[in-house]
């Protein structure tokens, strides 16, 4: 199967090729068929690599990848982000742009100048896929007070990778390629590449004739997200809960394969280095990730899953698969957030302390989701879980004016 490169760079080429070549895809750079990019006006990165792979596949008449990556810092409110290829402006050259990320943050203290790589891969199998196939791969580290190395590009010379002394431009190709954004991306594709060949119409694989659902539910610490989904899970014997790993010690109420997977914080780096997650994140000092296999496993089967994770995890599982409903649980009040809180007995006053002040944070993200259920009656809240999942949750709306007042008193 030929595959359009929604890209010029011989590079990626080259090094994506190699990747899909055991799966029997040949990749064809879009310049053989005269295709010229398209301009990228996505506001995320999934939007602009899906852009580019719709407008290669609508112009080639065949299968299409693309990728589109930048580099996001924290004491900048996540800028450059998607604009990371021209903030100094359009035109400019990597210089540029790494000449104006050092100045903006001049004032800003070394231990405050942490910064991530993020890269979106879309692979879509027609200009109309239905449901593409999407990876996603972080590297965390942070920026360096100035330039250090010649190899790589973009903002690599004052990229350090977390835990290393060296810069992104100080590595060597194969060692930059094993733990960099894009090559956990590119892992990530190729583990979906056979489904892409077993099912290249795009058509769902699921044996009833239909693909499962996904739902996310995110919530802050305290607001009974998982008390509630072990109530719908009660109430919905078909829906089937995903089970994440997590580096964090087990609790003694907790069996290993029920509530999480435990591993070891090696073990757990290891899949993230071969693209095994869907999403991963670095939560209160304890990393916690949702495989991808046994989640397109059971989609594929046409069973509805849910995921209950936080809103970082939602995040990436948006842009790996953007077809999934997602959910946010919000407290009635942030004194019921401390009473649940301390109400399990589980967490240290520090713990509670420090979960509480991140609480504000997390309930800042709301408007990412789909939906937004207030758990402030436990039985309604149920109820209106369940009319999402059931496909009536029209009046649960994340954008409902309703919502204003709670939210304001919230996030105050």
């Amino acid at each position: 199967m030929k595959i359009i490169l929604a890209s010029g760079n011989p590079g990626k080429l080259r090094e994506i090729g190699e990747l899909l070549a055991p799966y029997g895809l040949t990749l064809v750079p879009q310049s053989a068929f005269g295709i010229a990019p398209p301009p990228e006006t996505g506001t995320t990165f999934v939007d602009n690599a899906l852009l580019k792979a719709r407008h290669a596949a609508r112009a080639a008449g065949l299968p299409a990848l693309a990728d589109d990556s930048g580099i996001e810092v924290d004491a900048l409110h996540g800028r450059p982000g998607v604009y990371s290829a021209r903030f100094a402006g359009e035109g400019a050259s990597d210089e540029d742009n790494l000449r104006k990320l050092l100045a903006d943050l001049e004032a800003v203290p070394q231990e405050r100048r942490q910064a991530r790589y993020q890269c979106v891969i879309a692979l879509v199998r027609r200009r109309d896929d239905p449901e593409p196939l999407i990876a996603h791969g972080t590297w965390e580290g942070r920026i360096a007070p100035a330039p250090r190395g010649s190899g790589g590009f973009g903002y690599d010379p004052i990229f350090l990778p977390a835990g290393s002394q060296r810069t992104a431009a100080e590595m060597d190709a194969a060692e930059k390629n094993a733990v960099s954004h894009r090559g956990r991306a590119l892992r990530a594709l190729a583990s979906g590449a056979r489904a892409l060949c077993e099912h290249p119409s795009g058509e769902p694989s699921g044996k009833s004739g239909a693909r499962g659902r996904l739902f996310v539910l995110a919530a802050p610490s305290g607001a009974g997200k998982t008390s509630l989904v072990r109530a719908l899970l009660q109430r919905i014997p078909t829906l089937q809960l995903s089970i994440s790993h997590t580096t964090r010690p087990r609790r003694p109420t907790e069996t290993p394969g029920r509530e999480y997977y435990f591993v070891t914080v090696g073990e757990f780096e290891r899949m993230v280095n071969e693209g095994r997650f869907l999403e991963h994140a670095r939560v209160f000092d304890n990393y916690y990730g949702t495989a991808r296999e046994p989640v397109e496993e059971t989609l594929a089967q046409g069973r509805d899953v849910v995921l209950e994770i936080d809103w970082q995890g939602a995040r990436q599982v948006r842009a790996a698969m953007p077809s999934c409903l997602t959910v946010f649980v919000l407290p009635p009040s942030r004194q019921s957030l401390e009473q649940r809180l301390r109400g399990r007995a589980t967490d240290s006053a520090e713990v509670i302390a420090r979960r509480l002040r991140d609480a504000v944070s997390d309930m800042s993200h709301w408007n990412e989701f789909d939906y937004v259920v207030v758990n402030d009656d436990f039985e309604r809240a149920v109820a209106d879980l369940m009319r999402i999942v059931g496909g009536g949750g029209e009046a649960l709306l994340a954008g409902r004016p309703e919502l204003a007042p709670l939210l304001e008193r919230l996030l105050a």
